[in-house]
């Protein structure tokens, strides 16, 4: 992948390429997609789309031959959440979050949450997983005393060395108990595999001043460019007209990829629809010979029936220059 100047991403008018979504998971077994990676066709092995996303089975592989049509291949890896896909030469590494409860006793629980590593050369068959960092070894995965949580793991180079963003800590909205990451921070490796260096202050945050993050800095999609990064946060923020927690998608830049400032908001969620409820991950990339940005994000909402099950599925933005 060729990256672009961070410039590329000013006065994008940014469109819905349908009202309705791209992907679904199935509504009875596996109602919630999220979490979408997604690779472009001149960079997978055989020239077509390639899309992970989760369910609560696990990590599932999608391919296109036009990135609008899907097709299920299979699940990947079980009870994996948060895929993201990192390619380095022939090889493509997949990080993604596994977590796991245990009850000790009743109104307590824990969590341990770990982020893996996996390699492939197709983009079919992965190698086992191994650990590259687990949540007990630091102390601000935790939010305001809360459980310990690191989430949606993503690999970019710095300066010499990889540098993995990744979200740390869990709050709930106060309206809908809906999760999401409190904060985003990082650690650094001379080696892609590790050790990992964890950075003890976080790059972005919640913060109660904020417009758009005074519930919770949510879900972070890092994006290199060739002379800065890019960051397309989702959100959460108290709606004062109608009086309930919001997401929106928030564009960020920053020189050093520590220090952000808020540019545009990119998508509000919508008043009515299939992601009504909230905008919950993203993906971006640019497709160079449409000179277009392909923005694939998940969102929930619940259904038009009396099922009190929230669904989750894909959708697809389009940004192009105004």
């Amino acid at each position: 992948m060729r990256f672009v100047p961070v410039r590329s991403l000013d006065d994008i008018y940014w469109y819905s390429f349908n009202d309705e979504p791209i992907a679904t998971g199935n509504p009875y077994i596996a109602p919630r997609l999220s979490d979408p990676a997604f690779l472009l066709p001149d960079e997978s092995p055989d020239a077509l789309w390639h899309l992970f996303a989760h369910t609560w089975k696990g990590v599932e592989h999608y391919t296109s031959t036009s990135g609008l049509e899907w097709k299920r291949e299979h699940t990947v890896f079980f009870r994996a959440h948060s895929p993201f896909i990192y390619k380095e030469g022939s090889i493509y590494y997949m990080l993604f979050e596994l977590h796991s409860r245990s009850f000790r006793r009743r109104g307590e629980n824990t969590v341990s949450s770990r982020i893996m590593l996996s390699s492939s050369s197709d983009l079919a068959l992965w190698s086992e997983p191994r650990k590259i960092i687990d949540s007990s070894s630091i102390a601000a995965s935790s939010w305001r005393g809360g459980i310990r949580r690191i989430s949606r793991p993503q690999l970019i180079q710095w300066e010499g060395r990889y540098r993995l963003y990744f979200g740390a800590g869990e709050t709930r909205m106060y309206d809908t108990g809906e999760k999401t990451a409190a904060r985003l921070m990082y650690a650094e490796s001379y080696y892609l595999e590790g050790p990992y260096e964890i950075m003890p202050e976080p790059v972005i945050v919640t913060d109660p001043e904020s417009r758009y993050r005074n519930l919770a800095s949510g879900s972070v999609k890092i994006i290199p460019c060739s002379d800065a990064v890019a960051a397309v946060s989702c959100t959460r923020y108290y709606d004062r007209e109608n009086r309930k927690s919001r997401s929106v998608m928030l564009l960020s830049q920053s020189e050093d990829g520590l220090s952000f400032r808020d540019e545009c908001v990119m998508q509000m969620t919508p008043e009515q629809g299939w992601a009504s409820g909230y905008i919950t991950s993203c993906d971006l990339r640019y497709k160079e010979n449409e000179e277009t940005w392909y923005c694939y994000y998940s969102a929930d909402g619940y259904p038009d029936s009396k099922l009190p099950i929230r669904r989750e599925s894909l959708g697809l933005l389009l940004g192009k220059k105004r």
